[in-house]
Parts: C-alpha cells; sequence; structure tokens
C-alpha cells in the first residue's frame, strides 16, 4: 500500500493537467486519472492492474462500498446455504455455501455515503475507481497514523461493488481500465446483477418495479440505468417505476402497489427489485403469491398491478448467487471444510491528500 499510495497521490495530482487520450471502446474518454494510468507504464498503478489475476483460488471475495451495504452482503455471503457443497445442487447441506472463503470488506468511510455525491459524475467515477485499485494492493498501513506500519493484505478473485452510485458512475471506467490493461478480475455490480436477473428470466417489453433503499439511486438514475440496459439488449417499451421501501408499514409490497395506484403506475410489474437490504422479501413473496391467487379477495384491488409469472428480486441473496456463480464457473472455491470467515478494511483520506486502508475496529488482519 505504501508504494500504491505515493503513486495514487502522483496520480491525483496530475489528473487536472492530464488529457484523455486514451478512449473506449464505444468511443467515450475514461476520466483522467484511469487514462493517466493507461498511459504511463512505469505506474506502479499501471503494472498492478496490467498483471493481476484473479483466477486464483486462494485468494478472497471482496465487498467495497458503504458500511450498511457492505455488513448486509458480508451477513449474507457468511451465513447463505441454499446449495449442495459438493455438486452445486440447490439442496442445502448444512454447510454454508461459501464454506473455507475469506470475505474481506473495504468499508468506505472516507466516502460514504455515495449518495451525498450525486450530481457529481467526476468525483463519483473517481471513488470507484480508487475503490477498485485500493482492493487490489498487497499492503495497508496497521493505522493511517503511521505511515510506515504497514502489514500485508488478502488479494481479491471476486469484488463486489457495493454501492450502486459508485457501480452506476464508476462501471465504464473500471471496464475501461480492466480492458485496456488485461486485467482478469470478476466485478459484480448488484443492480445491474438484478436487473441482467430479469432480462435474462423474461423476454419482450418489461415493466420494472423499483424497491428502493436510503443508499439507493434515484428514480431518474434507476430510469436510466433500465433505459440502458434495455437499449443494449434491443428491447422497445421498457419502463419501471421506483418508490422508496417503506419498512414501518405492515405490508411493504401492498404499501408499494399503493404507491403505483395513487400515482398512476398501473402498467402490470413484470418484476419487483427490492434494492434495499432490510427489506423483508420473504414476507413479499408470501405477499405476492396471495394477491397472485383469484380465490383471494385482494386479488380484485393488487392483482391488475402484477403481470403473470412476476418475479422479486432482492439484492443480497442476488449478490450471493452471482458470487456462488462465478466462483463455481471459475473452479474458485478454496474447497476448503471449513466455516467462512471475515477480515475488515476501512479507507481513509488523509491530509495531504493520499487515499490509504487501514484495518478495521483495530483489527489486526494478520491474526
Amino acid at each position: 500500500m505504501k508504494r500504491y499510495c505515493l503513486a495514487l497521490a502522483c496520480c491525483l495530482a496530475a489528473i487536472v493537467a492530464v488529457s484523455c487520450k486514451k478512449k473506449a471502446e464505444t468511443g467515450e474518454p475514461p476520466i483522467a486519472l484511469v487514462s493517466y494510468i493507461i498511459e504511463n507504464r512505469n505506474l506502479p498503478s499501471h503494472k498492478l492492474v496490467a498483471s493481476y489475476s484473479g483466477n486464483d483460488a486462494s485468494k478472497s471475495v471482496f465487498l467495497v462500498g458503504s458500511p450498511v451495504l457492505c455488513e448486509a452482503l458480508r451477513q449474507k455471503i457468511l451465513e447463505v446455504d441454499v446449495h449442495d457443497n459438493i455438486d452445486g445442487r440447490l439442496s442445502p447441506d448444512g454447510l454454508p455455501d461459501f464454506a473455507g472463503e475469506l470475505v474481506c470488506t473495504v468499508v468506505d468511510f472516507a466516502n460514504a455515503p455515495y449518495s451525498a455525491h450525486a450530481g457529481r459524475e467526476e468525483a463519483l467515477r473517481e471513488v470507484a475507481v480508487l475503490d477498485m485499485l485500493v482492493t487490489m494492493d498487497t499492503l495497508c498501513f496497521i493505522n493511517e497514523y503511521d505511515r510506515s506500519g504497514v502489514a500485508s493484505k488478502p488479494l481479491p478473485k471476486l469484488v463486489v461493488m457495493a454501492s450502486p452510485y459508485a457501480a452506476a458512475y464508476g462501471k465504464y471506467d473500471i471496464d475501461t481500465l480492466f480492458k485496456s490493461l488485461g486485467c482478469r478480475l470478476p466485478v459484480v455490480y448488484p443492480l445491474e446483477t438484478m436487473l441482467d436477473g430479469v432480462f435474462a428470466t423474461k423476454a419482450g417489453s418489461l415493466n420494472i418495479g423499483f424497491i428502493t433503499g436510503e443508499e439507493s439511486l434515484d428514480s431518474t438514475a434507476c430510469e436510466a440505468l433500465l433505459k440502458g440496459k434495455a437499449e443494449a439488449d434491443k428491447r422497445s417499451g421498457c419502463t419501471g417505476v421506483v418508490f422508496a421501501s417503506d419498512l414501518s408499514a405492515p405490508d411493504p409490497l401492498l404499501s408499494f402497489l399503493d404507491s403505483c395506484l395513487l400515482a398512476g403506475k398501473v402498467r402490470p410489474l413484470d418484476a419487483i427489485i427490492v434494492d434495499d437490504p432490510f427489506a423483508d422479501a420473504v414476507g413479499m413473496r408470501m405477499t405476492l403469491g396471495r394477491i397472485t391467487n383469484p380465490d383471494n379477495p385482494e386479488s380484485l384491488s393488487y392483482g391488475k398491478l402484477i403481470a403473470p409469472g412476476c418475479m422479486i428480486i432482492e439484492i443480497c441473496e442476488s449478490v450471493s448467487d452471482e458470487c456462488y456463480r462465478i466462483l463455481r464457473k471459475g473452479n474458485l472455491f478454496t474447497h476448503n471444510i471449513s466455516l467462512p470467515r471475515s477480515l475488515e478494511f476501512k479507507t481513509a483520506m488523509l491530509s495531504d491528500s493520499t487515499f490509504v486502508l487501514t484495518p478495521f475496529d483495530n483489527g489486526d488482519p494478520l491474526r
């Protein structure tokens, strides 16, 4: 991290003067920081990305983002048991699906909450790239006040960009950096993963509901993401309806559907994306089954808002499923018969604008 932080400080000092010469495949320029790393082969950051490969089962799963989202996703990955650990069948076997894995969280106190950066696209894009780079180096500081005290940290074989803002604004730049330098490291973007799940399951023109949490994208950004996904998939007529999760409601799904009715959003929903880790997705699915049952009186009021085969996709389930799929497909599980473990790190921005990583909660990452 010491060598990385010095290089990163140089990058931050240089980006003001750097012109964006390197183009991504679409022809649009990445942010100046990414261009600077790509174009300067002697930079430690360039060498780090260019030589990096996540194709190593001994490496770890990393979650990067806000304290709330990182903790919710960490707990899900540590505890989930929906697969058989031998053959991968959908059959719980009493052993966590990520048995033997080390799950590392990088809690970005330096920049969270990301929603505070709304309207500052360049800053959000830069934050996402810096968060990604900080996971990929081997060193961290023991604490932010001891510039000579460094320790070794695990390396990622998979990174989850937990913040929807960092993902929505920074994905293009991370993809450009990785593609330009040939980096092989899978990255999961939760909201895009949930949308991909809907598009892979449902054909034609879709109407998708978004139940958002405190750190979710606003309605404009959600709709823009949906529009981009539909255009990339060559689908027309796709629409979205976005309302905040009401955790105090006796029935959160009915509360969401009531909001749709009040706003005149009555096109039947093909899928509902629950982007709030605190929402009761299990309860929502039970409600969905109840209101789509023609023998239930509630179907007269709410059934018309639900398209046949409507599905509910929840953030923690979706991310753990996608992480499992990537590790299984790439043969990246450790296959150690032990409970999964976790380590936590935090980011800090020092007075000289150096971006550093330290153990979180005074823990020792080497113990």
